[in-house]
């Protein structure tokens, strides 16, 4: 397991792998949690001011039989190993997050824009952009609203709805902008991201997507050498910002988004576990709007046969399959997410507050009091069924 950021899902992931049979390690920050969690058989530090090499070291360190990158970083830096000329690392790589993704053309989201024509995709126009004038030109060409999208971001932050004519030049500067080293001084001051400031991101390539109206969804899937082995499709009801992470969700069915996902799975011969982003229209079509090669918010869910997605890969990589119990509640309350967003969420109750009950020092580090925060929770039992 390998994450660049403070976000639980290393730690989750790691008790996931673990409890369906797989020996874990990880590599991450210093500061994080996970590093005090007994979910894992060993761990390393990753260090910002030397990330590749730290990662490098890792893998040396723990000689994985796959890698399951945690954030975009990762993935980045990954691809950087693979490019490396070290013939074992790179096909340790590609067999960990498959082959497009180890070339890094997934995580270009102008790549969207190239696989319009696969089948059961649908793709809303999406361009690359370098200047005013050709934003101005593509809007002419394709119409109002759309959406500004800068790669190498995420959690809906460098994201930008363009609903008039007259906000085009105004977006695209606040975009690059967002490229100058400025921005990675203040993500260091406010955040203590270090590696914001060694971040190439005057290359940070700017997007442009037609708007879809409609409600957020996603796909998390394990796959395997382009075959998809599990998914968990979930549609958004609740989210940190209007184009931020999702905060609370309720487990579908979500056939067009998992034909979508079979097919880009397919076609970039994807391994691991990634995350599809969709919008599904009023009229309940599914459109792929962001591919992410790694590791998303739901996949350490344990909902069942088809939808466990660490025991699909034990599955793939050993022959033997060991799903854990499943949830049997549809509405589910991300941790800390949720909570974070609105301690007071009726949520909290009425879903499935997903907290990490056998993870205590992940609660604490998040600042999860059981003796505040419980006894709200304990109104509603938190269900499983084998």
């Amino acid at each position: 397991m390998a994450g660049s950021l403070l976000w639980p899902n290393v730690a989750r992931l790691c008790r996931a792998f673990r409890d369906v049979g797989f020996e874990v390690s990880v590599v991450a920050l210093a500061e994080h949690p996970v590093h005090e969690t007994r979910a894992h058989g060993g761990s390393s530090i990753y260090l910002p001011r030397a990330p590749v090499e730290s990662l490098r070291q890792a893998i040396a360190t723990h000689q994985p039989d796959i890698v399951i990158p945690c954030d975009d970083r990762i993935v980045s830096h990954l691809s950087r190993l693979r490019a490396s000329g070290d013939a074992d690392l790179a096909g340790l790589i590609e067999t960990s997050i498959g082959l497009g993704a180890a070339e890094g053309v997934v995580s270009r989201r102008a790549t969207l824009g190239k696989i319009r024509t696969l089948p059961d995709v649908r793709v809303p126009r999406t361009d690359a952009i370098a200047s005013v004038a050709g934003l101005r030109d593509w809007a002419r060409r394709n119409g109002l609203p759309a959406v500004l999208k800068l790669d190498g971001s995420w959690g809906g932050r460098d994201v930008i709805r363009i609903r008039r004519e007259s906000q085009l030049a105004s977006a695209f500067l606040s975009m690059r902008l967002r490229q100058s080293a400025l921005r990675g001084v203040k993500r260091f001051v406010f955040e203590r991201d270090v590696e914001a400031l060694n971040a190439p991101r005057g290359k940070a390539a700017v997007t442009v997507q037609a708007y879809v109206p409609g409600r957020p969804a996603n796909v998390a899937i394990a796959c395997w050498k382009g075959e998809l082995l599990a998914c968990i499709a979930v549609e958004t009801l609740q989210s940190a910002s209007p184009f931020g992470r999702s905060t609370v969700v309720r487990v579908v069915d979500g056939e067009a988004m998992v034909a979508a996902a079979r097919a880009v799975s397919a076609h970039f011969q994807l391994s691991g576990i990634h995350g599809l982003d969709f919008v599904i229209d009023e009229s309940g079509r599914a459109h792929l709007i962001e591919i992410n090669p790694r590791a998303t918010q739901t996949a350490h869910l344990p909902l069942g046969a088809g939808r466990d997605l660490p025991a699909a890969l034990m599955g793939a990589l050993s022959g033997n399959f060991a799903c854990r119990p499943a949830i049997n509640r549809h509405e589910i309350a991300l941790f800390p997410q949720e909570w974070q967003r609105d301690r007071a969420s009726p949520y909290l109750s009425s879903a499935f507050h997903d907290l990490p009950l056998d993870d205590p020092e992940l609660e604490r580090w998040f600042g999860f009091d059981r003796a505040y925060d419980w006894p709200r929770q304990a109104e509603t039992p938190l269900k499983t069924v084998g």
